[in-house]
């Protein structure tokens, strides 16, 4: 066992003796009778065990944590035991003056026996209750209690799944998640009602945001996001079936991939635009689904039509929310400039045909050439009736928003009407748009300016 202790008068010299001793009963825990009660490893109040930069400590017994347990860059906690406990006032520190702000080292939860771990965090405080680095390494999985989990760094996969258990876990911002596949990954559970998790975005995302989760042990059906808007904390769950009012009423689990999406939201923003990819697996779906796989889209629920939408066909695409192998049987579904969020959206997989719709008949141009020669000029929507009500969305290539009009008349000539855009021309290039037509049924496509 490799061990670092700091320390920084007498007093804590004799803390620091008395914690050694007991340190050393529980790695000779092995050598006790059945019959003697087992030693816990108890960081008191006031109390301080830090492991330095690039060494490590093994625990094999359970850890209540009162005090500070802190971890330097490099360094490595291999704990064997069952329950690691967080008290009310406890921190688990790293290497900044602050005691957040820092790399530290990871915890690393592994059970030679494959029996399930529990990590009961009892410290409401975030900026003391977060692992700077946790690691998941135990086949028989690790299950939340008491409140919930925060992580400042990185949240590495090597074997097995972190159990929810109805509580979320917070991944701060810049913080990571490795290793995950579908043998190792965040299980919210089944129901409406459960865990999420949570990652702290800036807002201006590049790269999408991947959230490794599964409603059951045995069901990987991740989500990608890639978010633009006000920054904040976007919570994602799955959950089984889909509900005709996506949390109650009947549920349609043949025309659907029998999951539901839950993208939560802390802050409200009008002007925030999302991408989603969800991913799924052929031995889930319906068997209506299952049939029309290929003309599949991810439906979106309106709570004003209390309603799924339905939208034009995207497809399928090989499974790719993985850092491991490819995923036999797994399909990945895509849908751009999703915008004009509730707290709470839901999000499914359906192949019913949006076609079936009264206003199926309209033509909508594939594009415009706003140059003055009379021609193609505007984007015209043509065969629309007189009360028809008409919304039209436009966003770029960077998903975002630069034209808008809730009563549109066919009117757009290629000049924006957004942030910045106001009275300018947009570009030239492909633009996505989504067209709402008496609040029924929205329909998404994309528009070409070519002067």
């Amino acid at each position: 066992m490799n061990h670092s202790i700091v320390y920084k008068d007498k007093v804590q010299l004799l803390k620091t003796v008395k914690f050694l001793i007991v340190l050393t009963l529980f790695f000779l825990k092995p050598l006790l009778s059945s019959g003697q009660e087992s030693v816990e490893m108890h960081v008191h109040a006031g109390e301080s065990f830090y492991v330095h930069a690039s060494e490590s400590v093994g625990i094999v017994s359970n850890v209540i944590n009162s005090g500070s347990f802190g971890t330097y860059p490099g360094a490595a906690v291999n704990f064997s035991g069952q329950r690691w406990t967080n008290n009310a006032g406890s921190r688990l520190v790293d290497e900044s003056a602050s005691g957040s702000g820092g790399l530290g080292g990871y915890v690393r939860f592994i059970s030679a026996s494959g029996s399930a771990q529990f990590i009961d965090s009892r410290n409401t405080v975030p900026s003391a209750n977060g692992f700077p680095n946790l690691a998941i390494a135990n086949t028989g999985n690790v299950v939340l209690e008491g409140a919930d989990l925060i992580i400042r760094g990185t949240l590495n996969f090597e074997a097995g799944k972190l159990i929810l258990n109805n509580r979320n876990t917070v991944l701060a911002s810049n913080a990571t998640i490795t290793g995950y596949d579908n043998t190792k990954f965040v299980v919210t559970g089944t129901g409406t009602d459960g865990g999420f998790l949570v990652r702290n975005v800036s807002g201006t995302q590049i790269a999408d945001i991947v959230y490794p989760i599964g409603a059951t042990l045995n069901s990987y059906t991740p989500a990608s996001i890639n978010y633009r808007g006000v920054a904040q904390g976007i919570k994602v769950r799955v959950f089984e079936n889909v509900y005709e009012r996506a949390v109650f009423g009947m549920p349609d689990n043949v025309n659907y991939v029998p999951k539901t999406w839950n993208v939560s939201f802390a802050i409200s923003d009008p002007s925030a635009v999302m991408s989603l990819s969800t991913q799924h697996n052929a031995n889930e779906e319906g068997s209506a689904f299952a049939a029309k796989r290929s003309e599949s889209y991810i439906s979106r629920y309106i709570a004003s039509t209390e309603k799924w939408d339905k939208i034009a066909s995207t497809g399928v695409s090989p499974a790719n929310i993985t850092t491991g192998n490819a995923i036999a049987n797994a399909y990945l579904n895509s849908r751009a400039a999703i915008s004009g969020f509730s707290t709470n959206e839901y999000f499914s997989k359906s192949i019913l045909n949006a076609n079936t719709s009264p206003i199926a008949g309209l033509r909508i141009p594939a594009g415009i050439s706003p140059n003055n020669d009379g021609l193609n000029e505007k984007f015209i929507i043509e065969n629309l009736q007189p009360t028809d009500r008409v919304r039209l969305d436009i966003y770029n290539r960077w998903q975002t928003l630069v034209f808008r009009d809730g009563n549109y008349k066919n009117t757009f000539d290629g000049i924006g009407n957004q942030k910045g855009l106001v009275n300018n021309e947009l570009p030239d290039g492909t633009y996505y748009y989504i067209l709402n037509i008496n609040t029924e049924k929205p329909i998404t496509g994309y528009i070409v300016i070519n002067r």
